[in-house]
């Protein structure tokens, strides 16, 4: 795809957020806050904006992107506390649309920046890298990996209820400590769901923890310092499935966080008549979905931002199969 049709994209899509917002502001400022247009503005606004930053992984310089994210997401978090004091002290009603701004713009990255690790960090963490080790032999399972993220994520999310004795909503929204467990129950689920089910035949095995043992067939590091070895038993570990299901993984990784943050803000009881606790409850449940069906699809997905590497793999894999030396 050419750069400036890339860049023309995403000009679109940041043209269009800032509309959004703007009407988004303007509807604050005539309509009742339940209105159906204060939804409908509100809606349209969230969505363009993760679009947007999605669109910043896939149309940009993924490198680029990697060190963009990472101070952005410094500032976010500075941002967010200096908030959290500030909301201390009787603040103006333009202090309150500042924040609110800075909350969208916050969580619009979560969705991206959880892509952005996967991608990134898969030749790291993935069990078939060589540092996937513990006490220098024995070797970790991504599915026993993943088990333990959703221990962990389902303790989180246990949690909440403690932590939801604060009725007044400010409180709900913007307690750090309810915002940080939300936050981290979400990625543990996340990432344990990708783990988990990336590595789904290996947990129908039982395979969960094993002694590490010098390959028969190695891929050479010059090649690529993605995978140390593959061998015969790790083809199917590199099927694709016959469905692209990544964009839907995706398109759910996008509503299930604006659920569990918003709650009925997203997805309003006037029109659904769900329950706010229910629909972050839904929404975790998407999260354990869509990180699913990002770790079925994982090898689409890094076919997309390695092509180098996938291409050599590729040619070991199809060595392996015909037997070629």
């Amino acid at each position: 795809m050419r750069k400036a049709y890339r860049l023309t994209i995403i000009f679109v899509f940041l043209i269009l957020s800032n509309i959004s917002l703007l009407i988004y502001l303007y509807c604050k400022g005539i309509f009742v806050y339940n209105s159906i247009e204060i939804f409908f503005s509100r809606f349209l606004m969230l969505m363009l904006f993760n679009f947007l930053f999605f669109s910043f992984i896939f149309f940009l310089n993924f490198e680029y992107y990697k060190r963009v994210f990472k101070y952005v997401l410094l500032f976010m978090v500075l941002t967010w506390i200096f908030i959290y004091v500030m909301a201390l002290i009787p603040s103006s009603r333009l202090f309150w649309s500042f924040w609110e701004i800075i909350t969208l713009i916050s969580f619009s990255m979560i969705a991206p920046g959880l892509i952005v690790f996967i991608v990134y960090d898969i030749k790291k963490i993935t069990v078939k890298f060589e540092a996937a080790t513990i006490l220098g032999k024995y070797h970790l399972h991504e599915g026993f990996v993943g088990a333990i993220f959703l221990i962990i994520g389902f303790f989180l999310l246990g949690l909440r209820p403690s932590l939801l004795f604060l009725s007044h909503p400010f409180y709900r929204r913007s307690s750090l400590i309810l915002l940080f467990v939300q936050i981290l129950s979400f990625i543990f689920l996340y990432l344990g769901s990708f783990f988990f089910f990336r590595d789904w035949r290996d947990i129908i095995h039982l395979k969960f923890i094993e002694i590490k043992s010098k390959p028969e067939n190695n891929l050479q590091k010059a090649q690529t310092s993605v995978f140390n070895h593959i061998t015969k038993e790790d083809l199917n570990f590199f099927k694709m499935p016959k469905l692209i299901i990544y964009p839907l993984g995706m398109i759910l990784t996008i509503f299930s966080i604006n659920m569990v943050i918003y709650g009925t803000d997203f997805l309003p009881y006037q029109i659904f008549n769900i329950a706010d606790e229910s629909v972050i409850q839904f929404g975790y449940l998407l999260c354990f979905i869509a990180g699913g069906l990002i770790g079925i699809d994982w090898y689409r997905i890094f076919k997309i931002f390695y092509p180098e590497v996938y291409e050599t793999i590729e040619k070991e894999i199809t060595r392996l199969k015909y037997n070629i030396l």
